[in-house]
């Protein structure tokens, strides 16, 4: 067996600050460049990164940018592409999403002398359109999701794999759903070669290799040292999976393909798992070590191979690959994104700067023009309208992240000399209630609590988190505003003043942890 590691290094991430931008990238995205090249130079590996990405390592760590090109050059890296800000691709127009990939491809060119020919598809959000706008933007293999694929129909509107889809096809569209019901054999040949038909590209133009959760999210969980995710489980994880059956050609196995964050930093786990939202992007100590641990390991059980290689030079299914419009990893919805608070919020603005983008085209200068649409797409960053608002997990939005969006989406509003706003139906109060509102009241019943059995610090604390929350649900100037549209500063002070609150009464459960 063949073996196959995918960093996925994304700054356009949830939580994610510029202040901390240097460090994620000097103690995840380094590390891990420096960790192969030092303790493994002949082993292959794939390193992903956005154009929006590319730059800022440009920017802030010209040397790791510099690192990240010797190992391309050398062969030891293959780098892979994706969209410029991490949109979900089928939440939006086709023509917006190459849009996206091409801005990404300028930066790759400009910074690193490459066209990548592999690409990682967000969230691996589908809808038909999505691989012809990965083959039109350059590319020839893309990433798909096992468990998007096997819980799809096919073409002839029959599930793919009927002995899966019955044990964990569900409707729900749930924020994750990892309840692997069915006990997929080691020898799974979905998950070891590639597919070269996907479902409406011509037969060959465009080839699909397969994650899955089932090693992918254990991995993550490992490296974060999550109770009961050890080692020795995980490798024997790789080893189950590692199954071939007798006669068939050498396949290859995924067993890293997710945050490359995790590596080196906690990403947002805390947030996730252990109900400590400001606890992100912090260090990891053990983190090289857990690496070449990993490597070394799987490195006695087979050769590891770049996502290029897997994609052509390992014999292809013959069928045809599939999913459903809507699909997207983790068992999500793709439209899971394009529900939040923040994305319904902001959806009927960019549809109208969009029309009349649209329609201004033929006489707009080209570089206003292509302005118009760098902005426009960047508002479309995944993680600035994320994760979604819920009674059984009320997480807000960061207020960076729906910065980026909504600077980003004025900008282009601008550019296109100004939309008539009085068409937009949406309401901002509305919205700010929707993802404050539950954590407010938490706090405060919390506060409630502490007032009357806290000593008297506790007590000062609590009286200054109910002053702080009465301030977040004062909406009054956005009322008298009148304006249909929710400016960054109004939600980032009115954000500002909750997350305070919640400090200053030790926190509250924003999700219930269930592993």
């Amino acid at each position: 067996m063949k073996y196959i590691t995918i960093f996925h290094a994304n700054l356009n991430y949830a939580y994610l600050t510029p202040d901390k931008y240097e460090f994620v990238i000097r103690k995840s995205y380094e590390l891990i460049i420096d960790t192969m090249r030092e303790e493994f130079p002949d082993t292959k590996y794939v390193f992903e990164a956005s154009g929006y990405t590319i730059e800022q390592i440009a920017t802030l760590t010209p040397d790791v940018l510099e690192k990240l090109k010797a190992a391309i050059e050398s062969g030891q890296c293959e780098f892979m592409g994706s969209p410029y800000a991490h949109p979900m691709l089928p939440n939006f127009p086709k023509e917006d999403g190459i849009w996206s990939i091409k801005f990404s491809n300028e930066v790759y060119q400009k910074y690193l002398g490459i066209q990548p020919k592999s690409f990682w598809n967000p969230e691996c959000g589908w809808r038909s359109y999505v691989p012809e706008q990965v083959y039109e933007a350059g590319y020839r293999n893309m990433i798909g999701d096992f468990e998007a694929y096997s819980r799809s129909l096919g073409v002839d509107g029959k599930p793919q794999r009927p002995e899966i889809y019955e044990k964990e096809f569900s409707k729900d569209p749930a924020f994750y759903n990892f309840a692997f019901k069915y006990d997929l054999p080691g020898s799974e040949k979905a998950i070891h070669f590639p597919f070269h038909h996907i479902a409406g590209m011509p037969e060959g133009s465009l080839k699909m290799f397969l994650r899955t959760d089932r090693v992918a999210q254990f991995a993550v969980r490992f490296f974060m040292g999550m109770e009961g995710y050890t080692f020795e489980k995980y490798m024997d994880l790789i080893k189950k999976y590692s199954e071939q059956t007798p006669g068939e050609p050498e396949g290859a196995l995924i067993i890293f393909a997710d945050d490359a964050e995790y590596v080196g930093t906690n990403g947002w786990f805390r947030l996730k798992y252990q109900n400590k939202p400001d606890n992100v992007f912090e260090e990891t100590p053990k983190s090289r070590e857990n690496l070449i641990r990993l490597i070394s390991e799987v490195k006695k059980l087979g050769e590891f191979v770049t996502f290029d290689y897997a994609c052509n030079e390992i014999p292809a299914l013959p069928e045809t690959i599939n999913f459903d419009d809507d699909a997207a990893w983790h068992g999500a919805k793709a439209s899971t994104w394009a529900s939040t608070p923040m994305a319904r919020l902001l959806r009927p603005w960019q549809d109208l700067v969009r029309e009349k983008l649209n329609s201004l085209a033929p006489t707009m200068d080209k570089e206003t023009l292509k302005k118009a649409w760098y902005h426009l797409t960047n508002s479309y960053n995944s993680d600035g309208q994320w994760p979604p608002t819920l009674p059984n997990a009320p997480h807000i939005i960061h207020p960076f992240n729906y910065g980026y969006c909504f600077e980003n989406l004025l900008k282009a509003e601008l550019l296109v000399g100004g939309v008539d706003r009085s068409k937009l139906s949406v309401n901002p109060i509305d919205t700010m209630k929707e993802i404050l509102s539950i954590q407010q009241e938490r706090v405060m019943a919390k506060a409630d609590e502490i007032l009357e059995s806290g000593n008297e610090k506790e007590k000062a604390d609590a009286r200054l988190a109910k002053e702080l929350i009465e301030k977040s649900r004062d909406l009054s100037s956005i009322i008298d505003s009148g304006v249909n549209i929710l400016y960054s500063d109004e939600y980032r002070i009115r954000a500002e003043f909750l997350v305070e609150a919640r400090r200053l009464v030790g926190g509250v459960e924003l999700e219930k942890v269930v592993e």
